[in-house]
């Protein structure tokens, strides 16, 4: 027997193709018919039976963990799970300022690609969101958004010396809107499989951003609960159903 899955990426479409056909990995022959793209989705195949031997495809991730050296103040920002910050004065950072200058920079990249690209910045405390939309962007947003991550990096480095911690979110044309949405998705897919079966589900290896999304979809929940396990790359998220007495 084979299913056929879809997925913003190759990792997603495995685990939507292992909950809908309740296999474990282990059990089932996976096949990459597409690695997916900025505007076509990931395709992978399933397979199963009593003849086949078992093998286990294992499928390289290409998700960058986020890695700014700059913030290691801002540990409580990527926590997986919200815990009480320990109140101390923050160093304040001039968003206004800095917003200005991401979005300078991002405009002289972008219409390198497109002249009539648009780009957008909103700012809060210590926290700066920037949007870039335009035709033939793709190659800013690069493999499973690998060069948009570099790009988040460099306008991080924008901030004056001595700023305290901030967070700069960059998006292209929605990539990483979508991509969010997905992950929730596959939260909240995960959840009642794990519930339906009675078992832990071992997500694939996330970064720590796409973690922390899981965990926040599904924290409110009281039927589930989540950890990370692993260490490195092989950092994982497990969805537990929780037994009720």
């Amino acid at each position: 027997m084979q299913i056929e899955a879809t997925g913003k990426s190759v990792e997603i479409a495995i685990q939507n193709g292992l909950l809908e056909c309740g296999m474990k990995r282990e059990d089932v022959n996976i096949k990459v018919v597409e690695t997916g793209g900025l505007f076509k989705k990931a395709k992978v195949i399933l397979s199963w039976g009593e003849s086949q031997e078992k093998q286990e495809e294992v499928v390289e991730s290409h998700l960058a963990e986020e890695q700014i050296s700059e913030e290691k103040e801002q540990e409580e920002i990527v926590e997986e799970k919200p815990v009480e910050p320990v109140k101390k004065q923050k160093k304040l950072v001039d968003t206004n300022r800095l917003a200005e200058k991401c979005v300078e920079f991002m405009t002289g990249i972008a219409k390198m690609f497109d002249e009539n690209a648009t780009v957008e910045a909103t700012q809060g405390e210590n926290e700066v969101a920037v949007s870039v939309k335009g035709e033939n962007l793709g190659k800013l947003i690069g493999f499973h958004g690998e060069t948009l991550n570099a790009f988040k990096l460099l306008l991080t480095g924008l901030k004056s010396k001595g700023e305290g911690a901030v967070r700069i979110s960059l998006d292209i044309n929605g990539y990483v809107a979508d991509k969010n949405a997905d992950i929730v998705a596959l939260a909240n897919k995960t959840a009642e499989q794990a519930i339906k079966i009675e078992r832990n589900i071992h997500l694939d290896p996330m970064s720590a951003y796409d973690r922390r999304i899981v965990h926040l979809t599904l924290q409110d929940r009281d039927d589930v609960t989540t950890e990370s396990t692993g260490e490195g790359e092989k950092r994982h998220v497990v969805v537990k159903p929780i037994f009720k007495k």
